[in-house]
This record gives structure tokens, sequence and C-alpha cells, in this order.
């Protein structure tokens, strides 16, 4: 499972993996015990943490803020579906654009 994660992946990883069920982690609270300085660095580790198919999953609300391995099945579609949604609204506001872009001279 940990084969193919580089150094600082798995360190993150570890990280996430010993929190507790409702325990998550900010960003700005891994990069410091990490001591990882450059916040586009940390995010690229998220990112291909996740490409590399571990269950990296992120909720920024007043109840539980930063990020966690997912446990259950659940917390990983809702995870999913959040991120769905994310797409979708996007989507609609590239097609928006692309029409205001023929309105322009």
């Amino acid at each position: 499972m940990y084969k193919n994660l580089t150094n600082d992946e798995l360190r993150v990883y570890r990280i996430l993996e010993d929190l507790g069920d409702s325990e998550s982690l900010t960003g700005s609270q891994i990069m410091e015990r990490l001591m990882i300085k450059d916040r586009r660095y940390f995010h690229q580790i998220i990112f291909d943490l996740r490409s590399k198919g571990m269950p990296v999953v992120s909720k920024k609300n007043r109840y539980l803020s930063g990020y966690r391995i997912a446990r259950t099945k659940a917390e990983l579609a809702s995870f999913l579906q959040d991120k769905e949604l994310y797409i979708a609204t996007h989507k609609k506001i590239i097609e928006a654009m692309r029409g205001a872009a023929e309105t322009i001279f």
C-alpha cells in the first residue's frame, strides 16, 4: 500500500492515519508538524496521495475542518459527492462564460 509513496507523502499519510475517528488536522497544522513551508508543495502532496488512491478527505465547516483518512465508504462517498457538486457548479460557470465570450467583440 505504501510502496509507491514518496517520503513526504508517507509522512503526511501517517499523521492522518493516526487521527481518531472524529479528528482532523488543517493543512497549516500538518505543515507545522512536518516543517513544510511551501503551501503549494503541501497541496501537491495531498493531490498526489489522492491520485494514488489514498482516501484522504477534507471538510471545511464549523464542526469539522481539515484533512483526515476516510474510514468508511459512507465518509468517502460524502467527500466524493461534495467534489462532484463542486465540479457541476463550475461547469455551469464555464458554460455561462463561454456564452459571455460570444458577446464580446
